[in-house]
C-alpha cells in the first residue's frame, strides 16, 4: 500500500492538526499541556505509521509495525497513568481511522491504487492499534493497582526501631494469608538488619482475629524466636480474646500485654534479663 504511505507523508501535518482538534472538540476541557505532550505523541504516531505504509511492500514492514506498536503502548500506558478510561484512550486512537480514511477518500481520484484496498488497510492497521492500546492500558492499569497495594501495605505495616534493640510494628486492617506471610518476612528482617532483641507486634487496629491470624502470629514469634529475639503481641480486644478462647487457640507460647504501653514496660523488664548474666553481671 504505497500509495497510503505516500498520501500520509505528503499531508502528516494536516493529519496531526485534525487529530488534535477532534479531540479538543471532544474534551473542551482537556488541560493544554497534557494537548502540547499528547501532541509529541500522536506526531510520533502517525510518523511512525506513515513509515510503516512507506515500508509495507518491503521487507522492513514487520519491524516497521512492531516500532508503531511501541508507539501505541506507550502512549496508552500515559493515558492510563493521566487517569483516562479505556474507552477515551481507545476512542483516541481510533479517531485516527476516520481522519485519514477521510484523507484517503479525498485522494481517491489523485491518482491512488485500489482505493478500497488502501482504506482496508489503513482501517485493519488502526483496529489493531486500538486492541494493542486496550491490552496496554488494562496492564498498565493493573500494575497501577499493584503498586498502590504494596504501597498501602507498607504504610499498614512498618516496622519502627523505637529503642536500642526493640522494633514496634503496628498492624492495622485486615490480615489475611497473603499479608500475614508478608508481616512474618518484613519482621524477620527488621529484626536482623535493627540487631532487635525484642519486636512488638501491635493488633490494636485489627479488627477480627481468628484462628488463622492467631496461627499465623504464632508462626511469626516462632521464626523470630529462631533469630533470639522475642515477640510481645500487645493490643488483643476483649472481644478478639473471648473468640480466640471459644476457639480453643494455644497461645501459650505468645507473650500477650493488653496494651502498647504495658507491651513496652515488658520489653524493657526482658531487655534488661536478657544484659544480665549470672548473679546479676552485665553481659
Amino acid at each position: 500500500m504505497h500509495g497510503v504511505g505516500q498520501i500520509l507523508l505528503q499531508n502528516r501535518a494536516g493529519v496531526l492538526d485534525a487529530w488534535l482538534a477532534h479531540l479538543r472538540d471532544a474534551a473542551p476541557a482537556a488541560r493544554p499541556a497534557s494537548l502540547q505532550l499528547l501532541k509529541l505523541e500522536l506526531g510520533t504516531l502517525v510518523e511512525k505509521l506513515t513509515a510503516y505504509f512507506l515500508a509495507s511492500d518491503g521487507e522492513g514492514a514487520g519491524a516497521a509495525f512492531r516500532t508503531l506498536e511501541e508507539q501505541a503502548a506507550t502512549i496508552s500506558a500515559a493515558c492510563a497513568r493521566d487517569g483516562l478510561t479505556p474507552m477515551e484512550t481507545a476512542t483516541l486512537i481510533l479517531a485516527l481511522k476516520a481522519i485519514a480514511g477521510g484523507l484517503l477518500n479525498r485522494e481517491a481520484g489523485n491518482g491512488i491504487t485500489e482505493p478500497d484496498q488502501a482504506r482496508a488497510a489503513l482501517d485493519a492497521a488502526v483496529d489493531k492499534l486500538a486492541l494493542i492500546t486496550f491490552a496496554t492500558f488494562v496492564e498498565t492499569r493493573e500494575e497501577i493497582i499493584k503498586r498502590q497495594g504494596r504501597a498501602l501495605l507498607d504504610l499498614a505495616t512498618p516496622a519502627l526501631p523505637i529503642w536500642r534493640h526493640i522494633i514496634l510494628m503496628p498492624l492495622v486492617g485486615i490480615i489475611d494469608t497473603q499479608r500475614a506471610r508478608q508481616v512474618m518476612e518484613w519482621l524477620l528482617e527488621a529484626l536482623a538488619r535493627e540487631e532487635a532483641h525484642i519486636a512488638i507486634l501491635d493488633v490494636t487496629g485489627v479488627p477480627l482475629i481468628d484462628s488463622r491470624v492467631a496461627l499465623h502470629l504464632t508462626k511469626t514469634v516462632e521464626a523470630a524466636r529462631l533469630l533470639g529475639s522475642r515477640v510481645i503481641v500487645t493490643g488483643i480486644s476483649p472481644d478478639a480474646a473471648q473468640t480466640l478462647v471459644k476457639l480453643d487457640v494455644d497461645l501459650s507460647s505468645m507473650i500477650t500485654r493488653g496494651t502498647l504501653r504495658a507491651g513496652l514496660a515488658e520489653a524493657f523488664w526482658l531487655l534488661g534479663e536478657n544484659a544480665r548474666g549470672p548473679a546479676g553481671t552485665m553481659l
